[in-house]
């Protein structure tokens, strides 16, 4: 059940995964899909203290670590509703292991998920500076973006010929477009907007995985392509992970939203 979309996993897998839906996609000019960011979360003190621990124990793989940092009340979501796999029966913990690969689904006792755990994909969200405000009480991140017009979303993908295997990434801010992944020549600039993505840079070698990737060759409203790197672009859709703040004043890991 290593469904996990977030960021990395989502770019590193997007070439081989899309390839033939990709080289569909008509590089004509198509209008500016727009987007919203979610309100962002300045963190506190607290917030800081939870995030370096939690990087931490990732980073040295202290399962009791990073299980001391899971709240009482962890869900398990999927597109903001509770997800159908979520363990009723079992406690916070149990669904966090299902969830992160310690466990298999139903289990009771560690082990036995082929892959897992997941610790790539937690060392990806321990890195995620980027949280917004998801409700009064939960701060979730990366950040989340909602788009501003879906009607000129959908005549955008018309008019580029991309259907719903094509990913689209979101700026967070104004940002350079190079004729090159590594530099090059400037090509243009784009705002805060949702481009569909073509490529991915450095290239997985012959018969191997693709590498992290740095970045991303993305379609512009112009009909151009051209390269911005991979820090300055999130999904439209990834799965989040959500915090909330304890009556002691503690942040704790209090959810989990998968994308789809």
């Amino acid at each position: 059940m290593r469904s996990l979309t977030i960021p990395a996993a989502a770019a590193a897998l997007l070439i081989a995964a899309n390839a033939a839906s990709l080289a569909e996609v008509k590089q004509v000019p198509y209008p500016a899909v727009k987007v919203q960011l979610a309100d962002s979360y300045k963190p506190d003190a607290a917030f800081e203290r939870m995030q370096r621990a939690f990087a931490d124990a990732v980073a040295k793989k202290d399962a009791p670590a990073l299980f001391a940092l899971v709240g009482p009340t962890f869900v398990w979501l999927s597109q903001g509703d509770v997800s159908d796999q979520f363990d009723f029966g079992g406690d916070a913990l149990q669904n966090f292991k299902v969830v992160f690969g310690f466990r298999e689904f139903k289990k009771y006792v560690d082990g036995g998920v082929s892959d897992g755990p997941y610790w790539d994909i937690l060392a990806t969200f321990a890195a995620d500076k980027t949280h917004d405000i998801a409700t009064d009480t939960l701060v979730c991140g990366p950040t989340d973006a909602s788009i501003a017009d879906d009607n000129a979303f959908e005549s955008a993908k018309q008019k580029i010929n991309a259907d719903d295997s094509v990913e689209w990434y979101f700026t967070l801010a104004d940002t350079p477009v190079t004729a090159a992944p590594t530099g090059g020549a400037p090509i243009g600039r784009t705002g805060i907007v949702a481009l569909p993505v073509i490529n991915t840079y450095p290239a997985a070698p012959a018969g191997q995985a693709p590498p992290p990737p740095t970045n991303l060759q993305v379609l512009l409203p112009t009909g151009k392509s051209g390269w911005i790197p991979i820090s300055a672009a999130l999904p439209l859709v990834t799965d989040r992970l959500c915090f909330a703040m304890t009556p002691d004043g503690d942040w704790k890991i209090a959810g989990y939203d998968q994308a789809q």
